[in-house]
Order: structure tokens, then C-alpha cells, then sequence
């Protein structure tokens, strides 16, 4: 079958492919629930999915949205989800303007803040918004000063409420600090849905079960006739060590390294193209990690990259 396509439509196929694992499924069918039952609570349905960077979560709120397109009328668009990012440095003003944006309107970042906040409050049941979600939530935390920003916070917390919309908060896993500061807001939300990378513990077999199952899934789907490099555990653990098993770090080293192969005719993934693979695309260097994919098997994981999960800070920061 791979071998009637053309170079172009494999490309397109390596691009395409999305692995879903439990956990993901897991929090995708919350989501999911919030969105069809929102309209028969009382109080809006919201959910804060937190992870690390290249974690999946972007992967799992747009796959959601794209089952849920927006739809151009005669007179209004209808958008079922309202996806936004906070800005950085979050303020009201830029909140509002990005909300309005997304919304599609031509003078989003025109008016007063209370000019914004009338303009939204009408589009919102006019567009038919029954879900909110705001990726880079973590925007919510001022990182100079480590403390929240409560009118920001506050403004969405009364957007969320005054609408009843259902709401998804996407971000790193400081963001969680917003819903513990901000009372209010947080009672909105259970604790949150988190999405960390995948481990490799010989003291838990399992854990490296699923993550060379994930990688053999993505090898599975790529439009090669071989399919057999990432099945061994030493070619797990090389990848693992390159990535430090992280959804995003892993999709980006098999896509550059499938893409070399189907420009230059081979039959699939090999040691020689995922070690140039990571040369191009994992930042190596910056990361201070040896590449994995050579002649020797790594030893250790090497440095470990940095966590996003700060120690609690006083309840009045």
C-alpha cells in the first residue's frame, strides 16, 4: 500500500500521525465530558490540564477543537470552542483582545476595557460559545514578581460564570498556583489533570512497557514496507535517553528522522538517520546531552531538564 504513494503524500502521512496513549485518552475523554454535560450543571464544568513542556496537552485541547470546527453563517460564526493563548505578561486588556481575536473580531485590540468586555459578552451567546479554552494559562503567573495576577484571573473567572461556558486552563505546572491563590476561580476546578512524560524505571517494568508501545505505534503508522527498528529495548533506551520522554521530543526526532528516509529512498528508520535526526532537531548542544544514537548504548540519562513544578509559595504571594 505505502509503496503506491508519492514522496509528497508519505511526507504528508508522517505529519499526520497522532499516538494516543491512556493517559492522554484519559484526560481527552474529560474534556469531552465537561463540553456535553456543561449545559445541565449549574455551575460551569472546568478542567486544568498541566504538563511540561512537549508533555501532548497542545495535541490533546486541538484534536477537541478540530471535532468541533467553527462554522460561518449568514450573519454570525458559530464557534463552539473559543481556543485562545494568554498573553505574556498577562493584563485584562491584552486577555480580552486575545479572546476578541479569536472570536474573529476586526477591532480586538480597539477600545476601552470595558468597551472589550461589552463587545465579548455579546459575542460570546451570539457566537454560541459553550467552551473556553486558554492555553499558556501559566500567563496567569507573573514569573518576575512570582505572584498572580488576580484581575486577570478574576476576569475570567466572571466570564466563565456569567456565561456558564465550560472552560479549559492549558499550562505548565505552575499554573496551578492561580487556582490556589485565587480562591474563587479555583473552586471552579478539581484537581488538575496532568500529563508528565513518560518514565523509564527498571523498578516498574511498566512504565517502560508503555513507552516502547508508544514508540512502536508511531512506527507502525509510518508509510515505510520495514517496521522493525524501534521494537528493541536498547533502541527504546536510546530514544528515551534523547528525549527524556517527552511526547513532543519524541514525535519531532521520528518525523525528521522518517522524513530523511523517505527523501532518500530508504526503507525505513534507522540508527543512522534517528542519530542525525537528533543532531537537527534536539538541540543537543544546549541541552548538554551526548547523542544517544551512537556506536555506544548510553550509559545514563544525563543531565536531567529542568521540572516546572516550584516549591508551594506563601498563601498571600
Amino acid at each position: 500500500m505505502t509503496e503506491s504513494l508519492s514522496k509528497q503524500e508519505k511526507l504528508a502521512q508522517i505529519y499526520r500521525i497522532r499516538v494516543w496513549y491512556p493517559r492522554m485518552r484519559t484526560i481527552y475523554e474529560e474534556i469531552v465530558r465537561a463540553f456535553e454535560v456543561n449545559s445541565l450543571t449549574p455551575e460551569p464544568e472546568c478542567i486544568a490540564l498541566l504538563g511540561q513542556f512537549r508533555t501532548g496537552k497542545t495535541t490533546i485541547v486541538d484534536s477537541f477543537c478540530e471535532q468541533h470546527p467553527r462554522k460561518i453563517g449568514d450573519k454570525t460564526t458559530h464557534v463552539p470552542i473559543l481556543k485562545a493563548v494568554v498573553p505574556a505578561k498577562a493584563s485584562m486588556g491584552t486577555l480580552l483582545t486575545a479572546l476578541l481575536g479569536s472570536l474573529g473580531d476586526p477591532l480586538a485590540d480597539r477600545g476601552s476595557m470595558g468597551a472589550k468586555s461589552h463587545r465579548l459578552n455579546q459575542l460570546i451567546p451570539d457566537c454560541g460559545v459553550q467552551m473556553v479554552v486558554l492555553d499558556e494559562a501559566n500567563h496567569f503567573v507573573d514569573r518576575d514578581s512570582q505572584k498572580v495576577l488576580h484581575d486577570v484571573s478574576n476576569t475570567m473567572k466572571n466570564l466563565v460564570k456569567e456565561h456558564n461556558v465550560a472552560c479549559v486552563l492549558v499550562g505548565l505546572p505552575y499554573t496551578e498556583e492561580v487556582l490556589r491563590v485565587n480562591e474563587q476561580f479555583g473552586s471552579l476546578f478539581g484537581d488538575p489533570e496532568l500529563l508528565a512524560p513518560f518514565q523509564w524505571d527498571d523498578n516498574r517494568p511498566e512504565t517502560i512497557t508503555e513507552f516502547r508501545m508508544f514508540l512502536q505505534q508511531v512506527e507502525q503508522q509510518l508509510p515505510f514496507a520495514q517496521h522493525d527498528v524501534l521494537t528493541s529495548r536498547d533502541m527504546g533506551w536510546r530514544c528515551y535517553v534523547a528525549t527524556h520522554g517527552k511526547a513532543g521530543y519524541i514525535m519531532k526526532l521520528l518525523r525528521r528522522a522518517a522524513e530523511m528516509a523517505v527523501k532518500r529512498d530508504k526503507p525505513g528508520l534507522s540508527q543512522t538517520l534517528l542519530f542525525e535526526s537528533f543532531e537537527r532537531t534536539l538541540a543537543g548542544k544546549r541541552r548538554r546531552l551526548s547523542n544517544p544514537f551512537g556506536n555506544d548504548i548510553p550509559q545514563s540519562l544525563g543531565p536531567k531538564e529542568q521540572e516546572y513544578w516550584p516549591a508551594r509559595r506563601r498563601s498571600g504571594s
